[in-house]
């Protein structure tokens, strides 16, 4: 099997596993991003984010040596019916946090392919890259063509919407690349940076420090007093999803399979009065969701937040 027919075995044998779209892009290294991410971190921007280095983010060799080729597969999450604060009184949780892990899914899933792969191509080397690794994968992705990187900096993959992971894997074989997306068409388009109650984006950049997500999330650091009303008065106990839901690329979106994400969790249709959780409860609530790598008293702060206990 030449190296094309190698291509196109793997986007065939990748498709079934639940992605939407699967490109290839090369890896070398993203020249064009280093005085960009360099400017982010002489801002600060990377403050929360500590496990982030300018360098290792612009070469993906660093993040496995001798890859040559990358694909990249855009695995759809949302429904449709999964709205989050839809029922009276609940918090609001990010879609992505409503059905099992996506590392659990994921992992396993290129870690099947990579191994199918092999048997077709011995000695072939591979990395599964989901989320975890310092990897640019929205710029991977725009580099495999499927889309591009709207102004809230999430990937869109045009009429498709942006309600996806992104999934990388990472091989040491050079095959053909497809062709990157040249051009963005958010136009004069505004919505999300109009919508975002904190201000933390602008146009092709997000400020981490402002987000809402950043301390829901990655930090229990103490959130700004800007940040802390806007999480007290959307009602975003963990994520957030606004950017999104204005984005009119988002109008008919492709959704995931029902059998994966939404399905009901009482953490999602609960009164947050009664979402003070003890950690046993916890534990319980957020076993294999992405949820569970936030602390019980992290995830206690905010809703006391949101409640009104903590506002000045």
């Amino acid at each position: 099997m030449d190296d094309l027919a190698f291509k196109e075995w793997l986007r065939a044998e990748a498709l079934p596993l639940g992605f939407a779209r699967v490109g290839f892009a090369s890896c070398e290294p993203f020249e064009s991003e280093r005085e960009r991410l360099r400017s982010w971190f002489s801002a600060g921007r990377d403050a929360h984010l500590p496990y982030l280095d300018a360098e290792t983010l612009v070469d993906p060799q660093r993040v496995m040596e001798g890859a040559r080729t990358a694909l990249v597969g855009f695995f759809p999450y949302a429904r449709p019916d999964a709205i989050p604060g839809a029922l009276p009184g609940s918090l609001k949780l990010s879609r992505y946090l409503w059905g099992t892990d996506y590392h659990i899914l994921l992992k396993p899933r290129l870690q099947k392919l990579l191994t199918k792969a092999q048997e077709q191509r011995p000695g072939l080397k591979g990395r599964v890259c989901v989320d975890t690794a310092p990897l640019l994968e929205r710029q991977m992705a725009v580099r495999a063509g499927l889309g591009w990187q709207g102004k809230h900096t999430l990937l869109i993959m045009g009429k498709e919407g942006s309600w996806g992971f992104l999934a990388v894997l990472l091989l040491n074989a050079k095959l053909p690349p497809d062709e990157s997306f040249a051009t963005e068409h958010c136009g004069s388009c505004t919505a999300c940076i109009d919508a975002c109650p904190s201000q933390a984006i602008s146009p092709f950049q997000l400020d981490p420090n402002r987000c809402m997500t950043t301390y829901t999330i990655e930090t229990e650091a103490e959130p700004p007093p800007k940040v802390a009303a806007a999480i007290a008065q959307s009602g975003w106990a963990a994520g957030c999803d606004i950017c999104q839901e204005v984005c009119p690329w988002n109008a008919s979106p492709i959704f995931g399979d029902a059998s994966l994400w939404g399905q009901p969790n009482r953490l999602h249709g609960e009164p947050a009065a009664d979402l003070r959780l003890g950690p046993s409860q916890w534990r319980s609530r957020t076993r294999r969701t992405a949820l569970r790598r936030v602390r019980n008293r992290h995830w206690r702060r905010t809703v006391d937040l949101i409640l009104g206990d903590s506002v000045d």
